[in-house]
């Protein structure tokens, strides 16, 4: 352990990294130093950064092993990671065109990869998720054309086809701000839908200031929107009247049926998990946010108590 005099002089910017340390040890997820730099919520030259870093590495606050910085977890997470990205990579591709397939339903306007393939990591029993933007008044309509077909094709398998978080293209900007849904935005990978995506991005500059240092994907490097004829026509004859109707019935039946399914949840935390409103969706049962945020409380908290020193 350090003396509590070296440790109280540490620096903002080795706060920082230490915070995005224990940050991915909740997932049990040890950083490479370029992914470290990347995630740290203070900008800084690099060299500044490394500095830094191998002083809290001298001083026995962090560890590293065979180029992975980690809070001292042990070498099975290493292999763990090594597998894990090896399972994202090889289904990348069938992501990608599973992402193609979802933008050529009516009303979609752009699909991201998002949750543990958007982080480069899948263990055996991951699915891949994605984030959809839609048209304004006709999410629940986009939302209930792509679950049915889950339900209907793919007998409700989510291994592949997992959309659990909806928004409009009139409300790009995410509610919660927090280090959490920061790290879901920055990490998201566009697949399908340049011209919006970029809009979203620029709606939530709010998370630059955690990732300052983070650069997501190129925008020449992402599929723009392009309609096919049928999903034109459908839009078009969902266009009308009875399309407004349609979405506020599916918005009401979803509403209906998430209440009851959970209704153990105290209600501020379905409003979190189970976000529904005219213009976003979503579906977090395991109320995700919430527990990453209690847990990294958690970590800082030993952390400073065994280190003496304020995180």
């Amino acid at each position: 352990m350090p003396e509590l005099a070296v440790a109280h002089q540490l620096s903002k910017v080795a706060r920082n990294i230490i915070r995005t340390v224990l940050y991915y040890d909740i997932f049990d997820y040890p950083l490479k130093e370029e992914e470290l730099f990347q995630n740290v919520s203070e900008e800084m030259d690099l060299l500044e950064f490394r500095g830094e870093l191998n002083e809290l590495i001298a001083q026995g606050l962090l560890g590293e092993s065979d180029g992975f910085i980690s809070n001292f977890r042990g070498e099975d997470l290493i292999e763990r990671r090594i597998a894990g990205n090896q399972r994202a990579q090889n289904m990348l591709k069938r992501a990608h065109r599973i992402s193609q397939f979802i933008g050529q339903f009516p009303f979609v306007r752009a699909v991201c990869l998002s949750g543990s393939i958007s982080k480069n990591y899948m263990d055996e029993g991951t699915d891949i998720d994605y984030f959809v933007i839609t048209k304004p008044g006709r999410l629940w309509l986009a939302r209930t054309l792509l679950v049915g077909f889950k339900k209907v094709f793919l007998f409700n398998s989510y291994k592949y086809f997992c959309m659990n978080y909806f928004i409009d293209t009139d409300h790009l900007e995410i509610e919660e701000q927090n280090i959490f849904t920061a790290t879901e935005i920055a990490t998201l990978i566009p697949t399908y839908g340049r011209e919006t995506y970029i809009p979203f991005v620029t709606g939530n500059n709010w998370a630059k200031a955690h990732y300052p240092n983070f650069n997501g994907t190129p925008a020449g490097d992402i599929p723009v929107g392009r309609a096919g004829a049928l999903k034109k026509f459908l839009e078009w004859t969902l266009s009308f009247g009875w399309g407004d109707a349609l979405d506020r019935y599916f918005m009401g039946l979803t509403m209906r049926q998430w209440e009851k399914k959970f209704g153990h949840f105290q209600r501020e935390d379905f409003d979190v998990a189970m976000k529904s409103r005219k213009y976003v969706s979503k579906h977090h049962p395991g109320n995700f946010q919430q527990r990453v945020l209690s847990k990294l409380a958690e970590k800082r908290a030993q952390f400073e108590h065994k280190h003496g020193i304020t995180v």
